[in-house]
């Protein structure tokens, strides 16, 4: 039988090519004679005079020819057929996310092949690579195919990895915000969406909440109250007169004249409010409903992939019938737990922003608006200290240590 010449090409987000000497070294060491490299290959000698040479581009040895070769292989798979949307804008995620690529040509018999390619897929997994086949299949380190040139995938769900380490003791991190961090990425990781490993954490557990449950309680009302007028103001083609009249009973039930912001009082005082404006205010039920959370009066924080059941929101309120039952019956959650929110909530807010910006789908589904709300209302109550509750900015930022 003749021998077969087949060419992997493997891309890694680690630009450190001592990761691949490393991994070369342990995968091959019970035959492995000598192994050397120049900044073009690696020169592997291995037992019954058989040898590799391992072409390769890395950031760190030549980062503009890598670059060129990373946006033809963006390209190349952009045009590909998907089955699955969002397996394929991980995929393209993660190309973009490579910092090396290596090439591996070799030779066996027909009947030797699981021999000869299962040690270069251990090598694979030990770089956290992906493996370009001639067939043109795109696969991970165990060979499950991620996408093909019919656009099938044989995952169900497809995790980039981008080669930072949170555990990087320069990250001054504590323990409590690295089990954070872990938390959410493995929420992310189980749901397939991709954010940046390196987004901060956000604050830290010295923070002390100024919010307490009566601003949180007054805030959710004033913010249901403002959703009851928004909704009445759509239905009547702008009906203020009508809208204003729905909402009075409540606000008088509640006292609630003085729990508004400034920009609410405007809104609710314009008779002609702008588009915008109305458009704003539409998904206020959906604030009421991550404050009540943060009270305890909502078990569970839901995946933001639609908006919340405003009925069960007004029932809760309504439960009570006045502020001081309310805030009697609220429990602020622990600031661990706040803080475990808003570190994953920030995450979806990246990949809402960046799927907006690279015209992906929603990552998974994801409501972009419930997102925003959600990281707004949280920032708020842990982080805004000090700032009304127009004035929130939420500021997704990276950890600035170097880790490549």
């Amino acid at each position: 039988m003749g021998m077969v010449t087949e060419t992997l090409s493997f891309y890694t987000p680690y630009a450190d090519t001592m990761r691949m000497e490393q991994a070369l070294s342990l995968v091959l060491r019970e035959g492995l004679i000598s192994l050397r490299k120049d900044d073009r290959c690696f020169y592997v000698e291995l037992r019954d005079q058989e040898y590799l040479t391992i072409p390769f581009l890395s950031a760190q040895t030549n980062p503009s020819l890598l670059q060129k070769q990373i946006q033809i292989l963006y390209a190349s798979s952009a045009r590909m057929p998907a089955k699955d949307p969002y397996i394929k804008q991980n995929l393209l995620y993660q190309i973009a996310l490579f910092r090396a690529a290596y090439v591996f040509t070799f030779q066996y018999e027909k009947q030797e092949r699981n021999d000869k390619i299962l040690p270069l897929m251990e090598i694979a997994d030990h770089m956290d690579a992906l493996i370009f086949w001639e067939s043109g299949d795109i696969s991970d380190s165990y060979g499950d195919v991620i996408l093909n040139k019919r656009g099938h995938s044989e995952m169900t769900v497809f995790n980039p990895v981008d080669g930072f380490d949170i555990a990087n003791q320069a990250l001054g991190l504590h323990e409590k915000q690295l089990r954070r961090m872990h938390h959410s990425l493995s929420v992310l990781r189980y749901k397939g969406i991709y954010a940046p490993t390196n987004i901060a954490p956000p604050y830290d557990d010295k923070l002390v909440v100024l919010q307490d449950e009566e601003a949180v309680c007054q805030r959710a009302i004033a913010c249901m109250l403002v959703g009851v007028y928004t909704e009445v103001l759509i239905d009547t083609r702008g009906d203020y007169l009508q809208a204003y009249k729905n909402m009075e009973q409540l606000l008088d039930l509640y006292k609630a004249s003085s729990y508004f912001t400034v920009r609410e009082i405007e809104y609710l005082h314009n008779d002609v409010p702008s588009a915008a404006d109305v458009h704003h205010y539409t998904h206020y039920f959906e604030y009421a409903y991550v404050l009540l959370w943060m009270v305890g009066l909502f078990e569970t924080l839901y995946f933001p992939s639609a908006f919340c059941d405003r009925d069960a929101v007004m029932k809760v309120i309504l439960n009570f019938h006045s502020i001081a039952k309310l805030v009697r019956k609220a429990r602020l959650r622990k600031m661990d737990e706040l803080l475990g929110a808003l570190d994953l909530v920030q995450r979806y807010s990246w990949a809402c922003r960046d799927a907006q910006k690279l015209g992906f789908l929603m990552p998974q589904g994801l409501c972009q608006e419930a997102v925003v709300i959600r990281h707004h209302a949280l920032n708020w109550v842990v982080g805004a200290q000090g700032v009304g509750f127009d004035e929130v900015v939420p500021v997704i930022s990276s950890l600035k240590a170097a880790h490549r």
